[in-house]
């Protein structure tokens, strides 16, 4: 069997084969938990993660279905060595060489365009994904947890949390302020501190330069990002940044929390925290619920996450390989 693949458009793909293809793979390989739905497939043709760059996706068909499908995105500013890559294929149509073909289409424009090593950021422990790319030669280079928060089942009494004396949280959605915009790219790079384990994914050159043209990519793909800042002398010295996309209106996405390290041990992680899902909670009623991803080595983070009423549903692992060779 040769399937037929084809480098094609994300936004112009058929989403009703692509529900299919993502429902089939739920309930084979995830059957405890709730299938995507038609949204939520759409989010992820339409969505790319704009913090990791340039997409690039290529679909797999025997004769004429879609059997699987694959994405790669191109992160820059420090990461131009790395691929982060997404790959699924039809429960029905495994074991036939698909996946690995799909793989190694994608490895050779990936290494064309000067890429070293490609990474999956979620593969869940014990899953069909798991064992075919051990098989393929990744390792697993870090262990994360998938934290979910729903509205309905927590007290909003525990986001009654206060700055710390000498600290005021500033807030915005989507650009930020002039006079703070080169703090916060300074703050912006203390995420690197956060244990990274092997990763081949490093800390981004956060500039002034990078937050504007990130600004202008998350109102182009019509993101509501917002931030919550911890200000101290007119400088800001910690951030927390959440997503609200159009597709999932009913979703929302932690993102980074950072804090530099002169100003840690203060709690000003959970007081930021706090302040947006309290703010989230006052303006976007449609917001159920919350996720967010916490590396296991950094537990100080996961706990604060328990404290404000998230709970871990599930770990999966970061795994690579370098592309020579596929």
């Amino acid at each position: 069997m040769t399937p037929d693949i084809r480098l094609v458009d994300a936004f112009a793909a058929d989403l009703d084969e692509h529900h299919e293809l993502h429902l089939a793979v739920s309930r084979a390989d995830y059957p405890n938990v709730a299938p995507p739905t038609r949204e939520t497939v759409l989010a992820r043709l339409r969505d790319p993660d704009v913090d990791l760059g340039e997409r690039l996706f290529w679909t797999a068909r025997v004769d004429g279905r879609l059997a699987g499908a694959f994405a790669a995105q191109l992160p820059v500013d420090g990461n131009e060595h790395l691929s982060m890559i997404r790959l699924v294929v039809h429960p029905e149509l495994r074991r036939r060489g698909i996946g690995t073909q799909l793989l190694r289409t994608a490895a050779s424009v990936l290494r064309q365009r000067g890429r070293l090593i490609a990474e999956v950021s979620r593969v869940e422990s014990n899953s069909p994904g798991a064992r075919f790319a051990a098989a393929l030669g990744f390792r697993t280079v870090n262990t994360s947890v998938f934290q979910l928060l729903e509205f309905a089942e927590v007290d909003p009494a525990v986001w009654d949390v206060s700055p710390p004396a000498g600290y005021r949280l500033v807030r915005w959605i989507g650009r930020a302020p002039d006079h703070l915009v080169e703090s916060y790219a300074r703050a912006r790079r203390a995420i690197g501190d956060a244990p990274p384990g092997e990763s081949a994914f490093r800390t981004p050159d956060w500039t002034v330069a990078r937050v504007r043209r990130l600004e202008a990519a998350y109102l182009e793909h019509g993101i509501e990002r917002r931030v919550v800042a911890a200000v101290a002398d007119d400088q800001v010295v910690g951030l927390t940044e959440l997503d609200l996309q159009p597709l999932r209106p009913d979703l929302a996405a932690q993102r980074d929390t950072a804090v530099l390290a002169a100003h840690r041990g203060h709690g000003l992680g959970q007081a930021m925290k706090a302040s947006m899902l309290r703010w989230i909670t006052a303006d976007k009623p449609d917001v159920q619920r919350v996720w967010t991803s916490t590396a296991v080595a950094n537990q100080y983070m996961a706990d604060v996450n328990h404290r404000l009423g998230f709970a871990t549903v599930r770990r999966y692992s970061v795994v690579n390989r370098e592309l020579a060779g596929l």
